[in-house]
């Protein structure tokens, strides 16, 4: 259970919808790629099973309960994080929500 590449991953998947808002900030393309593109969740989900299969392969030997755990926990704070990054990005470029 490497916080350091929990951070990591996090950090590089709040980096993409951020800066498809910084693209196209009149369109809300950050919110199109965290919540609804190519389906519903779809980003979301991905880094999910990204943030579970790290957490499972950096296990020796252990049991799987914790880092599983730890893994979700990283995902809903990512993805608390990312929502409202990306929200206050869209926000302070001008446009509405």
């Amino acid at each position: 259970m490497s916080v350091t590449r929990n951070l990591m991953i996090g950090i590089i998947a709040l980096l993409i919808p951020l800066v498809a808002e910084l693209i196209s900030p009149e369109t809300g393309l950050g919110f199109g790629v965290l919540l609804y593109w190519p389906f519903d969740f779809a980003y979301a989900l991905l880094v999910g099973a990204i943030f579970v299969a790290s957490s499972l392969l950096s296990t020796s030997g252990t049991g799987a309960l914790i880092p599983l755990i730890v893994a979700m926990a990283c995902w809903l704070g990512w993805f608390t994080v990312s929502f409202l990054a990306v929200g206050q990005l869209h926000l302070s470029l001008g446009y509405q929500l």
